[in-house]
Parts: structure tokens; sequence; C-alpha cells
């Protein structure tokens, strides 16, 4: 705008940046900290859900051998204390269920023993899978029971089908 003649002066004067509140810049950044957090996590979680089931190592054949042995000594051993009335059918279950997930570990070195049975699902295992799914009802629960020998002798199908 002018007047007779005469410009208006103007004048901008520039703050320095370090004249601003820095709460403002520490709260941006704060932000973006989160959400990159929040992002990697997402994608860490995402990358496990998705990651391939592990590819069992097989133990050479006399060490598979050796292990079948074994466990079919420990589950003699079980079906005879629990005839004896040594151990519960819980106590009989929960040892059947940890056998078979030793058995499993000793012949391929995935710790099955750590797995849920979602987890266990997906190892492409079904014997494995419905062995220690018929044992969870007796194991787990306070007055489930099950048929013991029967659970004992797919254990041994289990273990003497395995390759």
């Amino acid at each position: 705008m002018q007047t007779a003649g005469k410009e208006l002066p103007i004048t901008v004067e520039l703050q320095d940046v370090m004249s601003y509140s820095k709460a403002g810049l520490i709260g941006i950044v704060s932000l973006i900290a989160i959400v990159l957090i929040v992002i990697i996590v997402a994608l860490i979680i995402k990358a496990k859900k998705n990651a391939p089931a592990p590819v069992p190592r097989m133990a050479p054949e006399n060490k598979v051998r050796a292990a079948k042995e074994k466990y079919n000594r420990l589950l003699m051993d079980l079906e005879a204390r629990y005839e004896m009335g040594k151990v519960s059918e819980k106590e009989a279950y929960q040892e059947l269920s940890k056998y078979i997930r030793h058995f499993v570990h000793d012949v391929t070195g995935i710790r099955v023993q750590n797995y849920t049975l979602e987890d266990i699902g997906r190892l492409n295992m079904p014997m494995l899978y419905y062995l220690i799914a018929e044992c969870y009802a007796p194991e787990f629960s306070a007055d489930a029971s099950g048929n013991l020998g029967e659970s004992i002798r797919k254990a041994r199908e289990v273990i003497y089908g395995w390759n």
C-alpha cells in the first residue's frame, strides 16, 4: 500500500532456532521413536509367526534304535507302576507326554518338550500331535480321565513307527 509517494517500511526479524521451546521438539522426536519401535516389534512378531517349522534332524539309525528301546522300557515301567497303583492316572499321563516329547527330541533335535500343542501341530507330525492332544485332558484336567493302556499303545506306535 502506498501513501502520497511514501512506501511503508516492512521489517521481518528472524528468530534464532534455539529460541523455540524444546518440549515440542522432544515430543515430536519421542513420537517418531515410539512409532518406529511399534513397527519393528510388529515386523518381528510377524516374522516369527511366518517362520517355517524346523526341519527335523534325523539321528543315525543306531541312535534311533537305542532311543526306541530306551523309551519302550520307560513305557513298560510306567505301565507297571500305574497298574500297581504307584502313580495316579494324571501323573502317568504327564510322564507319557514327557517321554514321547523327549523321544522326539532325542531323534530329531527339536525341543518339542517346550512346545505347545499348537506348535507341535505346525511340525507336520500328525501322530505326535494326536498323541499329545490325547494326553492333554487327563494330564491337565482335575476330573478328566483317559485310557492309559490305549495311550501307551499309541505311544509305542509313534516310537516304533519312527524312521
